[in-house]
């Protein structure tokens, strides 16, 4: 199977590892991806042929990028990316974060990806014929109704965060973010009060639109305020009413907006994005529905 172009060899090199005769049954994320949609409909064989042996893509490495066409989506096994889209001067911006259970590339289903996804850590990645998957999901009914929900959480999320970026404080967009975090883990059955981060502050501050001393400011004031619990990249949610006080505007100051234009056109790309990942599917509904 021909990658060149999907991704670029870092350190640890990136490729096919060796998998189990069947690599989706001992998954954790088994029971929110693939075999559990299909076995909804009794369609479980279906799987076969369908899902690639997980493949490695070392840290830094580019899974995908933008503008190219479409032919595989990812549902992300292990690890961490980034997803970043160009601006008009050249510069790339992080517009999202995707951490183990997730899908990648699904906005491909619109004839190309919109966003370059790179790894924040060596990490492996389950791969998928989309043409496959779009064929099956024209027969199970399943199957379609769990990307057209998937698609939607990414538009509905992109949405979230042009509002944060463009009307919270700083305080409460770390603080949105975190619960945000929180939120995804609980769904995948995982902690949602301790965790840890897989991306820098750099990066967050990024993402959120403030520099990396604000980030790192903006957490110590958390944590010396006895809300969180900070060691390195793991944090401890220790007083959630707190939290979600802040993300309520109690007390709110002056809102900062010096970022205000830049971030606007980076989340127009990912509401951009995301909406025509959701076109896709719609096509995809219409054919099943002649």
């Amino acid at each position: 199977m021909n990658h060149s172009g999907s991704f670029e060899r870092g350190a640890l090199g990136a490729g096919p590892v060796a998998a189990a005769a069947t690599p989706c049954a001992m998954c954790f994320h088994r029971r929110n991806c693939l075999p559990a949609v299909l076995a909804e409909d009794g369609a479980s064989l279906s799987l076969q042929g369908l899902v690639g042996a997980p493949m490695r893509v070392a840290k830094g490495a580019r899974l995908l990028r933008s503008g190219q066409a479409a032919n595989r989506v990812y549902v992300l096994h292990n690890g961490a990316f980034k997803s970043l889209v160009g601006l008009a001067d050249g510069r790339q911006r992080i517009v999202g974060f995707h951490e183990a259970g997730d899908w990648l590339g699904l906005e491909g289903m619109s004839g190309a990806y919109r966003a370059d996804l790179v790894a924040l850590e060596p990490s492996q990645v389950c791969e998928i014929d989309l043409r496959r998957l779009e064929t099956l999901a024209t027969r199970v009914p399943a199957l379609q109704r769990h990307l057209c929900r998937a698609m939607a959480q990414a538009l509905v999320h992109a949405q979230g965060q042009q509002f944060a970026l463009g009307s919270m404080h700083v305080r409460e967009r770390l603080v949105r973010f975190l619960l945000e975090l929180s939120r995804r883990y609980a769904e995948r059955g995982l902690s949602p009060d301790e965790f840890t981060l897989r991306m820098s502050r750099e990066d967050i501050g990024e993402y959120l639109g403030f520099r990396l001393e604000t980030v790192s400011r903006v957490f110590t004031e958390l944590h010396r305020a006895g809300i969180i619990a900070l060691a390195r990249r793991r944090v401890r949610l220790l007083d959630r009413p707190a939290l979600l006080g802040i993300l309520d505007g109690a007390a709110r100051p002056e809102l900062e907006r010096a970022h205000s234009g830049v971030v606007a056109r980076v989340t127009a790309d990912a509401l951009h994005a995301a909406r025509h990942a959701v076109q896709g599917q719609a096509r995809l509904a219409e054919a099943v529905a002649a």
